[in-house]
């Protein structure tokens, strides 16, 4: 089970022991308990806990308090780990015995809720049942219906957002959804840097012209800081609004210093693509590690036969830079000096020396050299390639595999004369020795533009809630997009079966697979990608060795964050 639904799992329990041991007679509050969740939940998200703060968290006298911590500790639940040499302060830490007995009895839990609920097999099995998921509503999703209220058609209502597949839809049924929606709706579309420039030219004007706009999840941390959308959070408890059908990784990636900025709409996660029919062919197994991505590509390598071992999104600038970041996750280690939280790394709270770039490590140099050995057995174009360049590659059958995100996978997916339609599978990122396997998650979320007036914000709110709903999003996949936020969405076996993909994305969020901190969402993203996409792309050509390229880059990198006053 991930972190997030065994947090879950917590606020499940706690919340109904409130309800017997706060609001009625029933119960009398149990301080063990109350320490033991305190506990667990600060192991989570890696913070502190002291005696004074689980004293506290018992909500019991403290006398009662410390003899229930003494007594876990003689339990060996809870161990005490000295804070200096001469050992008279000291924090407590869940011992391995505790967090295996919780997590036992989370499972347990988990498995009695899905089998009262129906989620779960005869045998029990709860590995497609996410807690906290909305699948008490009915697995077969119904077509959109129609706002009770419409939105109005006084004026024109417009989205800004980019050339995806969710939006092509919005675009192309935008007579569907002026029905739907009771309104004039104006869709939008633009490429993805020409979209980042149109949000921040809209956010000098006096009036907006746009009422949402759809936001790259690395940008939300950018245009949250300089006030260009607005946050949600006030909306969102006025209208007593529940987010937990959303996947996590998704969700919290439209998050900001503690607030929520937008609700996704068209996650996507880059896996690696492989053509499993020449795998087979070859013999080679499909693969699970960086190096097994290497040999791989040597031995499907065929330039006689037009078929690259893989293409690469090698372009410089932007699509170069994603490139790097993204396989210096594969390697463990995030762009930028991220607080580790156990084999995780915290995006709740970046400041001070968080920002500092990690481009002198180890790590990065081995990053780099992975990507300049794939270069030998890489397309010819790779070194121009962008998204829509690599993929078209793939699909036309001149490579064996390539790095992709999901939402393009219907470029092949959905076209029955592709040489790769029906041949793909999908791997999650293969990873270096000694690192996880992490999948970064990015693709857009809805936002609302800052400075809306009272009006204008509530029917901004009113689309942007309506264009996320599970039959919403079931809409969009049936047009063409494969991916869903939702686990509602996923779970329809309508959705499933338009794509083995959605399940296979749906199955990694719950193992925690998806991550966003790979694409930190700083306010210097951009930034960041104008550096890499220059440093890199010259080290690819030849024009700069590893170590000089990695240099230039880190102490650019870390001019511009000491320019901003961060460190």
């Amino acid at each position: 089970m991930t972190r997030e639904e065994l947090l879950r799992i917590l606020d499940f329990v706690d919340s109904s022991r409130e309800i017997s041991e706060q609001r009625t007679s029933l119960a009398r509050i149990d301080p063990r308990w109350n320490i033991i969740s305190y506990a667990m939940r600060r192991h989570f998200d890696g913070k502190l806990l002291t005696v004074t703060s689980a004293a506290m968290a018992s909500d019991a006298p403290y006398g009662t308090a410390m003899r229930r911590i003494t007594e876990l500790i003689d339990e060996g639940l809870l161990y005490k780990r000295p804070k200096s040499r001469s050992g008279k302060s000291f924090s407590l830490h869940p011992t391995r015995k505790l967090i295996s007995e919780f997590e036992s009895f989370a499972m347990q839990l988990k498995a009695m809720v899905g089998k009262t609920f129906g989620f779960t097999d005869g045998d029990g099995d709860i590995s497609d049942f996410y807690f906290g998921g909305y699948y008490m509503a009915s697995r077969i999703l119904s077509y959109p219906h129609a706002m009770r209220a419409g939105v109005g058609t006084d004026r024109v209502f417009r989205i800004l957002c980019p050339i995806d597949p969710t939006f092509k839809t919005l675009s192309e049924f935008s007579s569907n959804l002026d029905e739907l929606c009771g309104a004039r709706i104006e869709i939008v579309n633009m490429p993805i840097d020409p979209l980042h420039d149109e949000i921040m030219k809209n956010a000098a004007n006096r009036v907006s012209k746009y009422d949402l706009v759809a936001v790259d999840l690395p940008w939300i941390g950018q245009l949250a800081t300089e006030g260009v959308i607005a946050p949600l959070d006030d909306i969102m408890e006025a209208a007593r609004y529940n987010p937990s059908d959303f996947h996590t990784a998704a969700y919290r990636g439209s998050c900001w210093s503690g607030q929520q900025y937008g609700l996704p709409i068209q996650p996507t996660a880059e896996l690696l693509f492989c053509r499993e029919d020449l795998f087979a062919e070859a013999g080679l197994s499909l693969p699970e590690t960086t190096d097994d991505v290497i040999l791989a590509a040597r031995v499907l390598h065929r330039n006689g036969f037009n078929q690259a071992g893989i293409v690469m999104n090698y372009g410089r600038g932007t699509p170069v830079a994603h490139s790097f970041i993204q396989t210096l996750a594969d390697f463990g280690q995030p762009l930028i000096n991220l607080t580790a939280i156990g084999e995780e790394f915290d995006l709740t709270s970046i400041e001070g020396e968080t920002y500092r770039p990690q481009l002198h490590t180890e790590a990065a140099r081995e990053a780099a050299e992975f990507l300049m050995e794939l270069l030998e057995f890489s397309h010819k174009d790779s070194m121009i390639c962008n998204w829509d360049r690599r993929i078209g590659i793939f699909a036309r059958g001149e490579a064996a595999m390539t790095y992709g995100w999901t939402i393009r996978a219907a470029t092949f997916e959905r076209d029955e004369t592709s040489p790769a339609h029906g041949k793909v599978r999908y791997m999650p990122h293969p990873h270096a020795e000694g690192a996880r396997s992490v999948s970064p998650i990015g693709g857009f979320s809805l936002a609302i533009p800052e400075g809306l007036d009272p009006a204008r914000k509530a029917a901004s709110w009113k689309v942007m809630e309506y264009l996320t709903r599970p039959e919403m999003l079931k809409w969009y996949v049936q047009h063409g997009n494969l991916t869903s936020p939702r686990f509602s969405t996923s779970a329809d076996p309508e959705v499933q079966a338009s794509s083995a993909l959605i399940a296979e994305v749906d199955a990694m969020e719950r193992r925690g697979a998806l991550k966003t901190w790979p694409r930190p969402p700083v306010p210097e993203f951009r930034d960041m990608l104008n550096v890499l996409g220059d440093d890199i792309h010259a080290m690819l050509q030849g024009a700069v060795s590893v170590k000089d390229a990695l240099a230039s880059a880190q102490n650019r990198l870390d001019t511009l964050m000491r320019s901003r006053g961060h460190y």
